[in-house]
């Protein structure tokens, strides 16, 4: 009797021990493939990463979109200042001239590494003519200014509040100017040329001038120029300590874009850039020996 409860007892610890092994194969058979899956999964993703990180590299980055539209709108608005004063324009720059001319900023940028040198150190349109804002100086105690008073920016002229409704305007801030005079800068959400806009609110009581905010200094710029079948264009860095004083240094890179869209680099001149600048990884006349 007692032998037979012991073969029972080895019998069932053998059953047990075999489920045992099963299922540890079985777990580790699908840890395994798990595992697998998992490798898999991180190698796609990684490939993913290159391919979309190459695929970037044939695009415009995303924090330049803005400001390739912002210098595109403003040289297309120089350009239509060749023809009248701005002042007596259309307040809305043609939308086919921004377009064009971004479209060639931006295949400059893309086909050529010195100009992707050249956007890291900001060569960008120096702010004349104005395409986005301008100031306001008013009589603070005139009627429609008391919101302005109460820390409220908004007016209570039905003139200047269709003028912002229009135009897609707020007013940006509201400060003290004189003893006898506030000023409020008003901003443009998209370019527009300010010139033209200022004039509508000139004849608005209480305001006694419109700054157009340009600066008196000099800074870096882009120049365009329409040839037979195509665009020049040129990228000024201007550099110096005593810049200011109109005696700093300056240097220029030109390319030549066909209305095929074909960019060729023109050349390149002006005083050596210092080497913390890094503006040009190629052209040894970039740098100071």
């Amino acid at each position: 009797m007692l032998l037979t409860v012991t073969k029972f007892l080895l019998l069932t610890v053998k059953v047990v021990l075999s489920h045992i092994i099963i299922l540890f194969v079985g777990w580790s058979t699908l840890s395994s493939i798990q595992a697998q899956d998992m490798l898999a999964m991180v190698e796609t993703t990684t490939i993913s990463s290159e391919e979309t990180e190459k695929e970037n590299v044939t695009e415009l980055p995303r924090r330049l979109i803005r400001k390739f539209k912002r210098d595109a709108a403003r040289l297309a608005l120089r350009m239509e200042a060749e023809q009248d004063d701005l002042r007596y324009g259309n307040i809305f720059i043609p939308s086919e001239n921004v377009e064009s001319i971004y479209e060639v900023l931006s295949l400059i940028y893309l086909n050529d590494e010195t100009a992707q040198a050249i956007a890291r150190c900001n060569v960008h349109t120096f702010p004349n003519p104005s395409i986005d804002h301008f100031k306001i100086i008013f009589d603070r105690n005139i009627d429609w200014a008391t919101p302005l008073q109460d820390g409220i920016t908004e007016t209570n002229s039905q003139e200047i509040n269709d003028l912002l409704d229009e135009y897609d305007l707020i007013i940006e801030n509201h400060e003290r100017w004189t003893d006898t005079e506030d000023i409020m800068v008003i901003r443009s959400k998209s370019p527009l040329n300010m010139a033209a806009l200022s004039n509508e609110f000139y004849n608005i009581e209480g305001i006694v001038e419109i700054d157009l905010g340009i600066p008196e200094v000099g800074g870096n710029d882009i120049l365009i120029e329409r040839r037979s079948n195509g665009w020049e264009v040129s990228y000024v860095l201007k550099f110096g300590g005593t810049y200011i004083k109109g005696q700093g240094k300056q240097h220029t890179w030109s390319y030549l874009v066909s209305d095929s869209g074909t960019v060729t680099f023109k050349e390149e001149a002006g005083d050596p850039i210092p080497t913390y600048m890094k503006c040009s990884p190629t052209k040894k006349l970039a740098t100071n020996e």
